[in-house]
């Protein structure tokens, strides 16, 4: 009877990992909750295990439904080629795929679009002046900006792997004392 007990406990803590074993999205690019200050030419998901064919991703504003060009898969990445230019607005990625286990997934990433929209001024023939060209270190912040945000939701999805490792450490640690205090009797 006690064996039942403790078999018991021991299936009820490894329960949480049962949720762990589906694929999930490690990071998009846009990042959730970004604001893309540049033109969307392409995005790009990322998740924890190889993705099958049939999974698919869309684009969506309050107003309309934005299909991408093309969408590749290669191995854990979904990436989807922009047919045209967007406007600014909330948009939200609604990206639904396959899993290498079968099951079907499906989740959204919100981001804002933020383009400055840049007025051309009538151009107006002038003797030849010498222009100053943009600094370096306006396009590099714009790249790090980018990285970083890519940065933090890959960092935010590390946590669910620490949980995961601690877990299975968990599981194993109660285990042997279960086996230890059966051994011993």
């Amino acid at each position: 009877m006690k064996k039942m007990i403790m078999l018991l406990v021991i299936a009820i803590l490894a329960l949480p990992l049962v949720g762990q074993a589906h694929t999930t999205l490690s990071s998009s690019t846009p990042a959730e909750g970004s604001v893309v200050v540049d033109p969307l030419d392409e995005v790009i998901l990322t998740f924890g295990t190889v993705i099958e064919l049939g999974s698919t991703m869309i684009l969506e504003n309050e107003e309309a439904t934005y299909e991408f060009e093309e969408v590749a898969l290669s191995n854990e990445v979904m990436t989807g080629k922009m047919t045209e230019e967007l406007p600014n607005g909330s948009y939200v990625i609604k990206w639904k795929i396959i899993g290498v286990d079968g099951h079907p997934i499906e989740g959204e990433v919100p981001f804002e679009l933020a383009v400055e929209v840049v007025e051309e001024e009538p151009v107006v023939e002038e003797p030849e002046v010498e222009t100053e060209t943009e600094p370096a270190e306006e396009k590099v912040t714009a790249t790090e900006e980018s990285s970083a945000q890519a940065t933090e939701t890959t960092e935010e999805d590390g946590g669910s792997s620490i949980i995961t490792v601690i877990l299975i450490l968990a599981v194993v640690i109660i285990g042997f004392i279960v086996f230890r205090l059966l051994k011993k009797k």
